[in-house]
């Protein structure tokens, strides 16, 4: 139901001001009908009475606001209801939405710069893999351009095209995401394939002794994790996490350490050895003599199931194959008891919206809707722990995650991990506050069509040229 204490409606009275105020009853009885018509608190709804003089009485509900539009036609003009609609929606594209504070917006339509051409992250640029490419927006299928009346004021949107592997994905500069406190993003996304998890070390031609991935434990002494697990940023950043409460003997099989996998041996800080693998996952075992998992003298590799390192990063994920993923991880073995806001299994080849909000108290959203969904919005929340990222959050990414782990004691990589997915990626965006659920929802209606959402620099334009901006700020 309405909120109890929601503000008065808007009533605005255009044409014939003597007859328009007339009909303010009129007006007051349809919008108590539209109320108890709506009995499932739809964000946006509306009620129109028609009347034969061509007055015209429009009562209707965006976004937690109560807006009534009476129209009565002024001396000389042409009466009926066809024509009263006419002049009603000519003169309601008098009014568009804002929503305030985007810090970024990427559109790929003239380049790969932030749209917002003020504030702290103004003439940021995107870094974009070498084979990452732009899809044209009439190739996407999806979304149409946005425009607001005759002003010229338009908006269009291309998409990238990330194939996955090398080369893939999107680089964004470290305040994209704050370190601390509040933010949100939200994109267009179509994932082409589930995320495979990177068991592979293709530097070594071998497989990875040490595997990274989201640790979760109720009492920080058992661990455990999603089967496959794998893990990249839709809008984020996300690496290796190494906790120094660990620690393992450990050896490699390559050269020279599989001459003799006995007398050749490291204590590795910040890795825990673990017995199994998920179901099907490959072990670190078999072969012949001379071959990685067997050394010099027949012994077989002594850690055939490896060993497992956390994960840290913030911001939207693609997880776990095909689930989106919303989470902040600063220090797994002291964050413990966060599980991350998990969505339902995506449909791969189709287009999604979705956005995470973070509060500054550690309240996480994660908002999902799939193409054609216009009026369906699916909504996971939980928390996340109140913390700062440390000096190993450099850039937030769309589709990037290829690190490699490094021993303190020999400086060699000791293992590689590429999870870059094969998705698109249109219309990101960057808050720097937690948005409310009717932000989310209108910024779904952006990007499905239809509905322009100005950022400020363009809120300026449109009221010099007589529009006026129904602003959408964070509720209460």
């Amino acid at each position: 139901m309405f909120r109890q204490c929601a503000p008065p409606p808007t009533v605005r009275i255009t044409g014939g001001a003597l007859a328009g105020e007339a009909l303010r009853g009129a007006g007051a009885r349809e919008l108590e009908t539209l109320r108890r018509l709506n009995p499932m608190d739809l964000e946006i709804c509306s009620r129109t009475l028609c009347l034969n003089d061509g007055s015209v009485v429009a009562c209707r509900r965006e976004f937690g606001r109560e807006f009534v539009d009476i129209r009565a036609p002024q001396a000389g003009e042409r009466a009926g209801a066809k024509a009263g609609l006419e002049n009603l929606r000519r003169e309601r594209e008098r009014y568009f939405y804002v929503i305030p504070g985007c810090v970024a917006r990427y559109d790929a339509v003239f380049g790969v710069g932030n749209n917002i051409p003020d504030g702290a992250l103004a003439g940021w640029s995107l870094g974009l893999g070498v084979n990452t490419t732009v899809l044209p927006f009439e190739a996407t299928g999806f979304f149409t351009p946005g425009s607001v009346g005759e002003t010229g004021l338009w908006r269009e949107f291309n998409a990238f095209s990330l194939p996955g592997g090398y080369g893939s994905g999107l680089l964004y500069a470290r305040g994209h995401i704050p370190e601390a406190g509040a933010f949100s993003v939200s994109c267009l996304f179509r994932l082409n394939a589930p995320l495979e998890f990177d068991y592979a070390y293709a530097d070594k031609g071998t497989l990875s002794p040490i595997l990274s991935r989201v640790l979760l434990s109720e009492d920080g002494q058992y661990w455990d994790w999603d089967c496959p697990g794998s893990i990249s940023p839709l809008m984020g950043f996300c690496s290796p996490h190494l906790h120094y409460d660990w620690s393992e003997s450990i050896t490699y099989p390559w050269a020279p350490w599989n001459e003799d996998f006995a007398a050749n041996s490291e204590t590795l800080q910040g890795v825990r050895r673990i017995e199994e693998r998920c179901p099907g996952a490959p072990l670190l075992a078999g072969g012949y003599p001379g071959s990685p998992f067997v050394d010099g003298l027949g012994r077989l590799y002594p850690h055939p199931a490896g060993f497992v390192a956390g994960v840290q990063g913030v911001g939207l994920f693609i997880y776990d194959g095909d689930r989106l993923m919303a989470a902040k991880m600063s220090d797994f073995k002291s964050q413990y008891a966060y599980a991350p806001v998990l969505s339902d299994r995506v449909a791969v080849g189709v287009w999604h919206f979705a956005a995470m909000t973070y509060e500054a108290d550690g309240s996480a959203r994660l908002y999902l809707a799939s193409e054609g969904q216009t009026d369906a919005l699916a909504h996971f929340a939980g928390n996340q722990p109140v913390c700062a990222l440390d000096a190993a959050f450099d850039k937030t990414a769309s589709g990037v995650n290829s690190y490699y782990i490094i021993s303190d004691l020999t400086k060699e990589r000791i293992s590689q991990f590429r999870m870059n997915p094969a998705m698109d990626i249109a219309m990101p965006r960057f808050f720097h506050y937690a948005l409310s659920p009717g932000q989310v929802r209108l910024l779904q209606l952006e990007a499905t069509g239809g509905v322009f959402v100005a950022d400020e620099h363009e809120a300026g334009e449109l009221v010099a040229a007589g529009y006026e901006p129904i602003v959408i700020g964070r509720e209460a």
